[in-house]
């Protein structure tokens, strides 16, 4: 999420970061995408293109994991873009007091929202829900039942005060929170699966990327988060293509009835989820008239998803 964010990442720290690999020598730079979680760079030298980022909210315990999940999904081939180490075999270089770290730059492009794509991004989650879970990598989900309560509390001293989403928030956190269960099956799950966190080549997914807030969690969580990134347009969810997503997951991972049951929450969830990361923020306290009508989106969202539900359940 741009847009009022300061970037910090300048020329020299790419050129002085460049100095500990073997990648060429360094001819430009170019902005991909920076915002309020980390801040990406195409880097082209003297030997190819090259992917910087700048981690600005994780702590560098939080991106050893993920280097060190990065090498777990690198035994199972897993289509993602994987970190570089440099001359000495480190991957993470601190940057005031950030992590930097250089990744393979995948050509490429956002897909298309269709059946094709929403099914491959389908069955690349499938496989990340079967992967072998270590402690080493485990990660707790930054989107909770009990953060959302503790935002909330917030509220009256915010600087910026919008009364009908807060009031919305709190009634459809309470409103959530009787459906959210620890007791479904868990895994790693990706958190983020958005087209703009994917590189296609036509219909064929070729990496999902950034993996800044995976984490160890309910593994329909990631169901619901992937359905709201591949599954809707114009706001509204489109069931061929959920069904399509769906499809390719339960090759790899077949739901429990519970869990079937409970996905329209969990899709929900996910939507909710989003709208307590742009409370987080930083809307609370900068005003960002894009960043208030991403959240009114959401908004929108879940108030149709749960009309959906509640009609379904009252035939």
């Amino acid at each position: 999420m741009a847009g009022n964010v300061e970037i910090t990442t300048t020329e020299k720290d790419i050129k002085n970061t460049l100095t500990y690999y073997d990648l060429g020598n360094f001819i430009s730079y170019e902005n991909l995408s920076f915002g309020y979680s980390n801040e990406n760079f195409k880097v082209t030298t003297s030997k190819g293109n090259v992917l910087f980022r700048l981690y600005k909210q994780q702590s560098e315990e939080n991106v050893k994991k993920e280097m060190l999940l990065m090498s777990a999904l690198k035994k199972i081939d897993f289509p993602t873009a994987y970190p570089l180490d440099d001359n000495e075999g480190r991957y993470i270089h601190p940057i005031n007091n950030y992590s930097s770290l250089f990744f393979q730059f995948m050509e490429g492009k956002h897909p298309e929202l269709n059946s094709n794509t929403a099914g491959e991004v389908g069955k690349a989650i499938g496989t990340l829900s079967i992967l072998s879970v270590k402690d080493i990598y485990k990660k707790e989900n930054s989107i909770s039942i009990e953060n959302c309560l503790d935002i909330i509390q917030e509220f009256p001293k915010a600087k910026y005060q919008y009364p009908e989403i807060f009031e919305y928030f709190k009634e459809q956190t309470n409103y959530l929170k009787n459906y959210i269960s620890n007791e479904l099956p868990k895994g790693i799950v990706h958190g983020d699966c958005f087209a703009d966190n994917t590189i296609f080549n036509g219909d064929k997914l070729k990496a999902i990327i950034d993996f800044e807030e995976f984490c160890y969690e309910t593994l329909i969580y990631d169901l619901g988060m992937t359905i709201n990134g591949f599954c809707f347009k114009d706001n509204n969810l489109q069931n061929d293509l959920m069904l399509s997503l769906k499809h390719e997951y339960e090759c790899l991972r077949k739901l429990t009835d519970k869990e079937n049951e409970l996905l329209p929450y969990y899709i929900q969830w996910a939507a909710h989820g989003m709208l307590y990361w742009h409370l987080r923020n930083n809307m609370l306290y900068t005003f960002n008239p894009t960043q208030v009508e991403r959240v009114r989106e959401l908004m929108n969202r879940v108030k149709n998803l749960r009309k959906i539900n509640i009609n379904k359940n009252n035939r």
